[in-house]
């Protein structure tokens, strides 16, 4: 532990955690007391690893079905 703990060694790793659990910007913004967006954007909003692999998985939900296994499918997209 330092010597000398401060409420900025709490708050970024807060204000990450809560950005990457989808809490919207302008409510991290507005929670720290920024005045400009850029502020927050800045410090906090950046993807880690974790988050881009999440986001992947739920852009991936959407494909689950797998239609172009589909050898029907895949005639009429070649026709394309």
């Amino acid at each position: 532990m330092p010597a000398s703990v401060h409420c900025h060694m709490i708050r970024k790793p807060r204000a990450m955690d809560l950005y990457q659990q989808g809490i919207p910007l302008p409510h991290i913004q507005q929670l720290l007391g920024h005045e400009n967006m850029s502020t927050t954007s800045g410090f906090y909003a950046f993807a880690t690893l974790d988050t881009l692999a999440k986001s992947l998985k739920k852009a991936n939900k959407t494909l689950t079905d797998k239609k172009w296994h589909n050898e029907e499918v895949m005639e009429k997209l070649y026709r394309l």
